[in-house]
């Protein structure tokens, strides 16, 4: 195993242990609504700007100022998202849909949805993520600081609120914790997969996974985050 793929782990590794400390922190205390919903809207912002400032723009760098990859990258991106979080919705039902609600019936996925699903529904935000954050010591050779503080600010609320729903619906703190633990993992993972597997592939494949995970991100935020930063408000009734 090679320095930089023992590096991009780590990084990885730091990006996604805030899912796990706020499965943690749900598990012991009981926020206020609108200290989640703070911390959601601040994260959501965060990465709103790493994806437009940061990941597109290198996006567009290494396809040497072509628009086509950067197009059919954050197209593809969005389009997956949406078509496996569609996926997880009629399989899952409503629980599943309100995989990361935090309060009232749906919280935490409901009683109806499963462990799995809502494992499904973090990996799903945090892969693209995590394998940008590889591939920028690829292309950079330092770690995109921008984006790991986005994935990190994102992660520890997107963990705290599904933990804390699934905690008012009975489950127990072995199996909250256990669940993060296997996200941490593939978040971990992802980076350095990001990181071995296109440490030598041609720029304009770089550029079309950089604007993947971009049009992912920004799918995610739209469909997740930000409404559930919004209903933690109280905008959604």
């Amino acid at each position: 195993m090679t320095n930089g793929t023992i590096e991009s782990l780590l990084w990885g590794f730091t990006a996604s242990i805030p899912l796990l400390i706020g499965s943690i922190v749900a598990s012991y205390v009981n926020l206020p609504k609108n200290i989640i919903a703070t911390i959601m809207a601040f994260g959501s912002g965060v990465l709103v700007a790493a994806l437009a400032f940061s990941l597109i723009e290198e996006a567009f760098r290494l396809a040497q100022e072509s628009i086509p990859p950067v197009i059919i990258g954050f197209a593809a991106g969005g389009i997956s998202y949406s078509v496996v979080n569609y996926i997880l919705n009629k399989r899952g039902g409503e629980g599943t849909k309100h995989r990361k609600k935090s309060h009232g019936k749906n919280a935490g996925g409901g009683k109806n949805s499963s462990g799995l699903a809502l494992l499904i529904g973090s990996v799903m935000d945090n892969i693209p993520e995590n394998m940008a954050l590889g591939i920028s010591l690829v292309t950079g050779g330092a770690v995109n600081v921008v984006l790991i503080v986005a994935i990190f600010l994102s992660n520890f609320p997107e963990g705290l609120s599904s933990s804390q729903g699934m905690k008012v619906h009975g489950r127990s703190k072995r199996y909250i914790l256990s669940l993060w633990s296997i996200a941490v993992i593939i978040g971990t993972l992802s980076s350095g997969i990001g990181f071995s597997f296109l440490s030598n592939a041609n720029p304009a494949i770089i550029s079309i996974v950089i604007s993947f995970a971009a049009g992912a991100i920004l799918v995610m935020l739209a469909e997740s985050m930000i409404p559930e930063a919004h209903d933690e408000e109280g905008g959604g009734g």
